[in-house]
């Protein structure tokens, strides 16, 4: 029997040398292992702060996203979708698009509605009042 056939029959075996499991954890491979490798552990802050991209870094900036921003941004929509704001590359608003307008004040009312008893008094005040003007406006538009 030569060498080949004897490898062939005895099979062959496999080690996985990955430092993470499948799932994204780590193996839990000792340190020791790796500094034989030449590689070296990072402390998971410095690795997160390297793998953040400038998306990631500018959010964490902002701050956290409040329901407040939610219905202003939700208004702007609106309101651009009636034609009453423009974007700064624009000379003139957008043609007014009342079906788009109209879905985006629907669901600045559906948020009103799921969310009645869960809302500060400030929170509240402010999905009123937007849904009052931006009604207000679309009737306004749609004549």
């Amino acid at each position: 029997m030569t060498d080949y056939e004897k490898e062939e029959s005895q099979g062959f075996k496999i080690s996985d040398k990955r430092r993470f499991s499948p799932d994204g954890g780590e193996t839990g491979q000792p340190q020791e292992q790796l500094k034989d490798r030449g590689e070296q552990k990072e402390p998971s802050s410095t690795k997160e702060q390297r793998d953040e991209g400038p998306e990631k870094r500018e959010r964490a900036k902002r701050g956290p996203v409040e329901f407040s921003g939610l219905i202003t941004s939700l208004a702007q929509t609106a309101l651009f979708q009636l034609g009453l704001v423009r974007t700064p590359d624009m000379n003139e608003p957008a043609e007014p698009d009342l079906e788009g307008a109209s879905q985006t004040i629907d669901l600045v009312a559906l948020l009103e509605q799921k969310t009645k008893g869960n809302l500060t008094e400030q929170e509240k005040k402010l999905i009123d009042e937007t849904l009052f003007q931006l009604r207000m406006a679309f009737v306004e538009i749609s004549k």
